[in-house]
């Protein structure tokens, strides 16, 4: 039994919470919108601001009230993923004999996830990581649901960024692309024939 919805698709955009997600979230719709079909997976707070209809929550820390109250705001028909147990509202919880079997950002989470589910076209999409913080950093802590300044103000994803050089190096890095930052110089940009499964636009000038 499949946990794609219907009709399943082969490409999965994962939207973050970093400074640049809308910009990256234009450059999407540029390239792929009316070319190819995808599902979306929103992350943290990125429901918030996503503009078009998304069909994944995920939460690294779902067990926190906020995310909780995240995730129990959405639609019905959206899945609410979480890997450790004790996160009320979530729909599955990918977890291994009693354990987290993941370790890194909540878009490491998504990834997996995604890989899961069978996706073989994942896109990052405001995932830089680097020291740009967060879109939601200057809004005052009231403006999100029971959250705090130290978690609001401080986000250095670059501190996780080994993780992603790890999986670079890994076979199962060509399913991955990142609209920008540092994941987009280790995985490059998508392209239309990447997400299609065509040759790309250098091999064919080469053959």
């Amino acid at each position: 039994m499949s946990l794609k919805p219907k009709p399943e698709k082969d490409v999965l955009l994962i939207i973050g919470d970093a400074t640049n997600v809308l910009k990256d979230i234009e450059a999407w719709y540029k390239l792929a919108e009316g070319i190819v079909p995808y599902d979306t997976m929103t992350m943290n707070y990125s429901p918030l601001i996503c503009p078009h209809p998304f069909q994944h929550y995920a939460a690294g820390d779902g067990h926190r009230p906020d995310m909780q109250t995240m995730a129990k705001s959405l639609p019905k028909n959206v899945l609410k993923h979480c890997w450790n147990p004790g996160c009320v509202g979530f729909d599955i919880q990918w977890i291994r004999n009693g354990r987290g079997g993941w370790t890194g950002t909540t878009s490491n989470l998504c990834f997996n996830i995604g890989l899961a589910l069978d996706y073989t076209r994942i896109v990052l999409c405001g995932c830089p990581m680097d020291m740009s913080g967060n879109w939601y950093k200057n809004l005052v802590p009231e403006s999100l649901p029971e959250n705090d300044m130290k978690r609001t103000m401080v986000k250095e994803h670059e501190l996780h960024l080994w993780k992603w050089q790890e999986l670079a190096q890994r076979p199962i890095a060509k399913f991955l692309k990142s609209m920008s930052g540092n994941t987009a110089d280790l995985f490059g940009k998508p392209t239309r024939e990447w997400l299609l499964h065509e040759p790309e636009i250098e091999e064919k000038i080469m053959n």
